[in-house]
């Protein structure tokens, strides 16, 4: 074997005897084109060190393609060695590992707050100090993934481990963590290939988006990425699902926030007593990675539950995705980015162009009983940030000439916002709300809430 590797041979092994890539060895045998390994093993099936560097790294290059480039198989590989050595040192056998694993999450991810005292702290410590893999360690755990050398054969009923272990997950962020985690759990969850590899790159994914959120300036730095990728389409007007023609009663009409990006969506339904049922959604509009378009859609309880840090459910929004548009496009031909129980997996939507069915439409709505379901669920939101000085954020209240003059160290992260941040004021069911958008806080003009945040009320900026 040559000096430049000399891992070749023992990485293979494991890929082979774990089941760390593909479910069975048949599947391994199938892409290196080796249909022995499985009784011969790995060192009698490539006998020179060209033959195991040459079958390595055809499988590191499947990784990168099972992983769109994510995961680095050597990188992962040590990983595996270095948190199974740890595990078998300090966590083997542990009782209640369900438990013991929501322990492990909470102290890694927020030390200052967890419970773990005395030697549960002392081995959380060193998984941080060490750098130890976290989504390995919970594998081990849950017995999802055997040991780095086993030989446990076939991986079998994946769909019930992948549920099993997004279940624990799911009971640790119930009381920290809500809304975010929902899409990348359902994400996991929807995985078509359910394999070691997939279900380890899925807990990674999570824990990822939970340590993003996990404190103001993640929140604040996400917010920020999502709104440099905002697309600005002209969809105002009016839609529908049958081409543009007058084939349903049904119909969708868009407008405009003053907010890029941000836009009221209704979907409209005609009754034969001549009632017109409807209901407003929020619609937000921005570039995906990939280059596509992304339609993020959220029902109008979903705000209410954000004010509340209630946890969002699979009804309160909905991502729907296109190839790029142009800027007037005619067409909206929006697909469910992931599973819902409650959304339709399509939205076919197209521009209505026909000025009699524009008119038919509009004397609807002016004619006709009009009934607005979550209709005191409904907003405005006015951007509302007037001065930002060393020590202080003035937003202009609802009130002529009042400022509400906030501390800058009133909330964790306040000393990021910028003058063209998402900062000013909400109405919703005739109350007022100072809104942080990128935080995702909410703050009631009332006194108590006003005199919680050491806000004031001033005429003039100091």
């Amino acid at each position: 074997m040559t000096n430049d590797n000399p891992k070749y041979e023992e990485w293979l092994t494991t890929v082979a005897n774990t089941r760390l890539i593909f479910n069975t060895i048949e599947e391994l045998e199938d892409l290196l084109d080796n249909h022995s390994i499985h009784s011969n093993g790995i060192r009698r099936c490539y006998s020179s060190p060209q033959k195991l560097r040459a079958a390595y790294r055809d499988l590191k290059i499947q990784v990168e393609q099972i992983t769109h480039g994510l995961i680095n198989l050597d990188i992962l590989l040590e990983d595996y060695s270095n948190a199974w050595n740890f595990f078998r040192q300090n966590l083997y056998r542990r009782a209640n590992p369900e438990k013991f694993t929501i322990e492990m999450l909470s102290f890694c991810f927020n030390p200052n707050n967890a419970s773990a005292k005395g030697k549960k702290a002392q081995i959380f410590t060193q998984i941080i100090k060490q750098n130890i893999s976290i989504p390995f360690l919970i594998l081990f755990l849950l017995k999802a993934l055997p040991g780095y050398d086993s030989k446990d054969g076939n991986a079998t009923d994946m769909t019930q481990t992948f549920d099993r272990v997004l279940k624990v997950l799911e009971n640790f962020f119930a009381n920290i963590f809500s809304f975010s985690l929902l899409p990348v759990i359902t994400k996991a969850r929807d995985e078509k290939s359910k394999t070691r590899l997939t279900l380890l790159l899925h807990i990674a994914e999570i824990l990822d988006v939970y340590d993003s959120y996990s404190d103001a300036q993640g929140t604040y730095d996400i917010a920020n990425n999502i709104k440099e990728n905002i697309i600005d389409l002209d969809i105002n007007g009016f839609w529908n699902e049958s081409d543009g023609k007058p084939a349903s009663t049904d119909f969708w009409q868009i407008a405009s926030f003053e907010v890029k990006g941000n836009y009221e969506l209704t979907h409209w339904h005609k009754t034969a007593d001549n009632q017109i049922i409807g209901i407003t959604y929020t619609l937000f509009t921005f570039k995906a990675n990939d280059g596509n378009f992304v339609f993020y859609i959220v029902h109008p309880t979903f705000i209410k539950r954000r004010m509340k840090g209630q946890p969002y459910t699979d009804s309160e929004h909905v991502w729907y995705v296109t190839e790029p548009l142009k800027k007037h496009p005619d067409r909206l031909p929006l697909t469910r980015l992931i599973s819902s129980s409650a959304w339709q997996p399509k939205i076919p939507l197209t521009r209505c162009t026909d000025n009699k069915l524009i008119k038919t439409y509009e004397d609807w709505l002016n004619s006709c009983s009009i009934v607005k379901q979550f209709k005191e669920l409904e907003y405005t939101f006015q951007f509302s940030i007037h001065a930002i000085t060393q020590e202080h954020i003035y937003v202009k209240s609802a009130t002529e000439g009042i400022f509400y003059k906030i501390p800058i160290d009133a909330y964790d992260g306040f000393e990021n916002i910028k003058i063209n941040d998402r900062v000013g004021i909400m109405t919703m069911g005739g109350k007022n709300y100072i809104v942080f958008d990128e935080f995702l806080l909410f703050i009631p003009t009332t006194d108590r809430e006003l005199r919680k945040f050491g806000i004031t009320k001033v005429r003039n900026i100091e």
